[in-house]
C-alpha cells in the first residue's frame, strides 16, 4: 500500500510537469498568434466584399391592363306601385309638365300594358322617344307667350292636341314646361295647320286689343277673346287633391272632355264624393254618379266606374240610374277580363287565363262561361303537373 501511494504521487508530479511545459510553450506562441490577427481581419474583410455577379435575368412580366373608369350603373326606373290606370296616366302628365320625361316614360309604358289601345298615352310616349327632327319640321315661326297661355293651350291651338305640350317643349328646348313667363318666345313648327292657327290667333288678338268705336252702342257684340285652355288647371287641381276646384273649373268653363280628359274629370268627381260622403251625403251621391257616368260612357273605363257607382247606390239605394249604370259597368268590365282570359288560354298561358277569369268572377260571380273555362284550365294545369 505504501508502494501505491508513492507511485500515485510520482504520477501526479509528472502531470504537473507536463502542464507547466504546455503553458510555457503557449506563452512562447502567443506573440505569434497576436501578429496573425490583423492578417485574418484583412482576409475576412475581403471575403465579406460582395462578388461582382451579373444581375439575374428579369422575367418579362406584362403590366396589368389599364382599366378605364368604373362603369356607372344607373338605377333601373320602376313604375309607381299601387296606382290605378287613371292615376298612373295623370302622374305621367304631371311628370312631363315638370320635365321629368324618364319617369313619365316608365309610367306610360306601365299604363299601356294595362290599356294597350290608349291613343293619348301612345302620343305622349312618342313625344318623348321620337327624334325631334322627325316629330316636327325644322321650319318654324315665333310667337310670344300671352297672358294665361301655356304650352298645352298653344299645342291645342296650333297642333290640335293639348297633350302635344311636351313635344312643343322639346322643340323649344324647354326643360320644364310648367315654368314659362309672359312674353317668352315660342317657336311653332311651320305647317299649313299652324299657319292657319296663327292667322286666327292674330285676328283674335287684334280684335281683343281694338278699342270700341266712338258712338258704339251698349248692345254691340263683345270682342273676341282668346280662350284659355282649362285642362292644365283641372289636371293640376286633381293631382294636388283639390277636387272641388277642378270640378268648379270644369263646370264654369262647360268643358266637353275627350277620352283622356273624361278620366281626369271623373277622378275629380269620385275624389270629391268620397270627401263629402259624411258631410253632405246627397251631393256626394250626385258626384259619385257623375264620376261613374264619365268613366263608363266617356272614358271607356267600366272597371273604374264600379267604385263610384257602388258609392252612389250606398248613399241612395233607390237611385235607378246608378243601378242601371252599375249593371252595365259590371257586364263590360267582366267581359274585358273574360276575353283576356280566352286570349291567354289560346296562347297556352294557363296561369294568365286563370288570373283573368278570377277577375271576371270577382266582378260577376255568376259569369257561367268564366266558371266553366276556369275549371277546365285548372284541371288541365293539374294534369300537366302530374305528367312532369
Amino acid at each position: 500500500m505504501g508502494e501505491n501511494l508513492g507511485g500515485e504521487q510520482e504520477m501526479s508530479c509528472d502531470r504537473a510537469d507536463l502542464r507547466a511545459s504546455d503553458w510555457s510553450r503557449k506563452r512562447r506562441r502567443l506573440p505569434q498568434l497576436l501578429l496573425l490577427f490583423p492578417v485574418l481581419g484583412l482576409l475576412a474583410a475581403c471575403m465579406m466584399k460582395p462578388a461582382s455577379v451579373p444581375p439575374p435575368m428579369m422575367a418579362m412580366i406584362e403590366p396589368p391592363p389599364q382599366q378605364g373608369p368604373a362603369s356607372i350603373v344607373l338605377p333601373v326606373l320602376q313604375p309607381t306601385p299601387g296606382l290605378a290606370a287613371r292615376e298612373r296616366f295623370q302622374l305621367a302628365i304631371n311628370q312631363l309638365q315638370q320635365g321629368d320625361s324618364a319617369h313619365a316614360a316608365v309610367e306610360l309604358r306601365a299604363y299601356l300594358a294595362e290599356i294597350p289601345n290608349s291613343v293619348p298615352a301612345k302620343t305622349l310616349l312618342s313625344q318623348i322617344e321620337t327624334p325631334i327632327d322627325m316629330l316636327y319640321p325644322a321650319d318654324n315661326f315665333t310667337i310670344q307667350l300671352g297672358r294665361d297661355e301655356t304650352l298645352s293651350s298653344l299645342a291645342g291651338l296650333y297642333l290640335g292636341d293639348v297633350l302635344g305640350f311636351y313635344g312643343l317643349a322639346r322643340y323649344n328646348m324647354i326643360d320644364n314646361p310648367s315654368r314659362l313667363v309672359i312674353g317668352q318666345s315660342i317657336r311653332i313648327p311651320r305647317t299649313p295647320q299652324t299657319l292657319a292657327a296663327q292667322a286666327m290667333r292674330g285676328t283674335l288678338q287684334q280684335a281683343s286689343a281694338t278699342p270700341p268705336l266712338a258712338g258704339a252702342t251698349a248692345n254691340a257684340p263683345p270682342r273676341a277673346t282668346i280662350l284659355r285652355d282649362p285642362w292644365p288647371t283641372i289636371r293640376q287641381a286633381v293631382a294636388q287633391g283639390r277636387f272641388d276646384d277642378a270640378i268648379k273649373e270644369a263646370e264654369t268653363r262647360k268643358v266637353r272632355p275627350d277620352t283622356a280628359q273624361a278620366a281626369v274629370l271623373a277622378a275629380a268627381y269620385a275624389g270629391n264624393a268620397r270627401a263629402l260622403r259624411m258631410a253632405n251625403a246627397p251631393q256626394a251621391g250626385t258626384q259619385a254618379l257623375r264620376a261613374g257616368q264619365l268613366y263608363l260612357e266617356n272614358a271607356n273605363r267600366p272597371e273604374d266606374a264600379l267604385e263610384p257607382l257602388r258609392l252612389a247606390i250606398a248613399i241612395n239605394p233607390a237611385d235607378a240610374r246608378a243601378q242601371m249604370l252599375l249593371t252595365t259597368a259590371k257586364t263590360k268590365a267582366a267581359d274585358i277580363h273574360y276575353r283576356a282570359g280566352v286570349a291567354a288560354f289560346q296562347k297556352q298561358d294557363l296561369d294568365g287565363a286563370i288570373a283573368a277569369w278570377d277577375k271576371t268572377l270577382a266582378i260577376d260571380p255568376d259569369h257561367k262561361n268564366a266558371q266553366l273555362n276556369r275549371a277546365q284550365a285548372v284541371e288541365l294545369k293539374q294534369n300537366l303537373q302530374k305528367l312532369r
